[in-house]
């Protein structure tokens, strides 16, 4: 490798802040989901039916109500557990991603890993890099990660574009954003 290439791997360090943020949003899910099923129990026992007795008229219409709306808030409940872990794993994706910052040929060749079972490689000119921005959340301050977005200047026969890509899950970004701007 070159002395102005420049590679960054996401690290497994870098992916705990995300981890425990949606370990915690997980956890107020599955106590919501608690109190609604409490609830929803209580009705049905107070009436003395069960969930295909509820559909009937043995109960009042303001029971009915509020079942009807705990039944909905359980399925949107259910869809954010769902959600949280489909992108669960899909966050340990990121970590077989690599970009490669050759600033000797100009390019910038980025590859990534989405979940399920795509790996997505991306090549670019790179002409100059104008803007280093880091991006860090609370947990990344304390585990020294975060992300980095890197804009940069592409030039061609016809005109000039400004693009930018983003670097998630990297360890140390300031250094890596001074090793960019130097």
């Amino acid at each position: 490798m070159g002395e102005k290439q420049l590679v960054y791997k996401p690290k497994f360090v870098g992916i705990l802040g995300d981890i425990f943020l949606r370990g915690l949003f997980l956890g107020i899910a599955i106590v919501i989901l608690n109190f609604l099923n409490s609830y929803r129990e209580g009705i049905y026992e107070k009436h003395g039916v069960d969930f295909f007795g509820s559909f009937t008229l043995e109960i009042d219409f303001f029971d009915l109500g509020i079942l009807a709306l705990i039944y909905i808030a359980t399925l949107v409940v259910l869809f954010f557990i769902v959600r949280f872990f489909y992108r669960f794993v899909a966050v340990w994706y990121r970590l077989g991603g690599e970009t490669i910052i050759d600033l000797e040929q100009g390019k910038i060749t980025a590859t990534k890993m989405m979940f399920p079972f795509t790996r997505v490689t991306t090549e670019s000119k790179c002409h100059d890099i104008i803007e280093v921005e880091i991006y860090q959340n609370i947990f990344d301050q304390a585990f020294n990660t975060g992300a980095i977005t890197i804009e940069y200047l592409v030039l061609s026969d016809v005109d000039s574009q400004m693009k930018d890509i983003r670097l998630m899950y990297l360890k140390n970004p300031e250094r890596k954003k001074q090793q960019l701007l130097h």
